[in-house]
């Protein structure tokens, strides 16, 4: 097993090499490259955004001048971070985001609320004018994931979805061998997986006194989800409830989509799903490879292994590499970094916001990736076989397997 790392800058002068001119356009038809400097905003301040709001204002040529979010003590602590950057107070901090998407001073989104604000919060942010940097899932549902890559369409956006392990070193170079024929014949692929199951269903909390708007706005942080009575444990524990959670996308929006990538099926998906037990479901596209998305027998999170009928390779968030044989690497170093502060992902972005180019993780290709794992959660749900037509993107003949490709919206939220 090999393993090496590459430093801040080093994933700096990489990402430079997806840049041009400014000023110029380049695959976006009818877009404008901003200035010099590209001005950002975020919307949701906790969790993940904690991570990454110090990835995006350390970027050469940014500069942050908003962030929003529907619960005060994040959205403050949020413009502390950015205020003691900038060495000033001038960030603004908004509970409501239509605010923040008025101002005509922001070029790009960073968008990291809860999953069940992503697509809809990606489709307003570009209908604004905003490039968007979003969280995964891109989408809660096969229609959610459609309506985001039609809006990256029409109003010519750059989008990128943050499943940085597409950047990150050890999983390109996992990749490259299935690309480069190094493992001969594909004929099975493994995505690992995380808490199947965690979000089948949900569980509704004793109601609580509602908190005063401008502490929580418990409407705007609902949603289009649909209504239930205020409880604070939801603000933490919503990845358990079915309303506000993808369930196989936590993990599969990562590993599911390095294989799709892996095997070039970004514009497909596989056709028939089946669970086999509550922490396997498999999956086979329509010329026989097989998906195994698993949760146990992986070292680390996050893992893919790639089989073929001359080798195989694993590997996953430690940066280490497995191979069938050490002379598939070629003593070749591998570049990797965390994903808790991913650098390259974030800084391809950035300079694809001022090149106009599309990024490594467009709204399109992450949409068909989600398709696959919105597909697969829904026969984990049933716990039966399906078959899916990925050329209709539904279920063939399957009524009730077909309500699901929807999710529930309340208004005004709705797509």
């Amino acid at each position: 097993m090999l393993r090496s790392s590459i430093n801040r800058r080093g994933f700096l002068l990489r990402a430079a090499a997806f840049t041009t001119v400014a000023g110029t356009t380049v695959g976006r038809a009818n877009s404008t490259a901003p200035s010099a400097t590209v001005t950002l905003g975020v919307i949701g301040c906790g969790g993940r955004a904690t991570q990454m709001i110090p990835v995006f204002l350390n970027q050469p040529g940014t500069r942050m001048l908003a962030v929003c979010d529907a619960v005060r003590e994040r959205r403050e602590r949020a413009k502390a971070t950015v205020d003691a950057f900038n060495g000033n107070t001038d960030c603004t901090a908004y509970r409501d985001f239509r605010d923040l998407l008025a101002r005509k001073d922001i070029d790009a989104l960073y968008i990291a609320t809860g999953d069940r604000w992503h697509a809809r919060l990606a489709i307003y942010a570009m209908q604004a004018g905003k490039d968007v940097y979003c969280e995964k899932p891109i989408s809660l549902s096969i229609h959610e994931g459609e309506a985001v890559v039609k809006a990256a369409a029409r109003y010519h956006r750059v989008y990128q979805g943050g499943v940085q392990r597409r950047t990150v070193g050890n999983f390109m170079t996992a990749m490259s061998l299935v690309k480069n024929g190094r493992l001969g014949r594909i004929h099975t692929v493994h995505a690992g997986m995380a808490g199947m199951g965690r979000s089948a269903a949900n569980h509704f909390l004793p109601e609580e006194k509602m908190p005063p708007v401008d502490e929580i706005d418990w409407d705007m942080w609902l949603g289009p989800t649909p209504w239930r009575p205020y409880n604070n444990a939801y603000l933490k524990r919503w990845h358990g409830e079915y309303d506000y959670h993808g369930d196989l996308t936590e993990w599969g929006s990562h590993t599911l989509d390095l294989c799709q990538m892996a095997l070039n099926r970004e514009h497909t998906t596989p056709v028939r799903y089946k669970p086999i037990d509550d922490t396997t479901v498999h999956a086979w596209y329509a010329d026989g490879i097989q998906v195994v998305m698993r949760q146990k027998g992986f070292r680390n999170s996050c893992a893919v292994r790639f089989e073929g009928d001359e080798g195989w390779v694993e590997t996953d968030d430690s940066g280490d590499i497995q191979v069938s044989s050490p002379t598939l690497l070629d003593t070749r170093a591998i570049q990797s970094e965390s994903w808790m502060r991913p650098v390259a992902h974030p800084a391809e972005f950035i300079a694809c916001v001022r090149s106009r180019q599309t990024p490594t993780a467009p709204a399109d290709a992450l949409h068909i990736t989600h398709v696959a794992c919105h597909a697969a959660t829904i026969a984990y749900h049933l716990k039966r076989e399906l078959t899916f037509d990925p050329a209709a993107l539904a279920f063939v003949n399957d009524a009730e397997a077909n309500r699901l490709i929807h999710r529930s919206n309340r208004a005004p939220w709705s797509i």
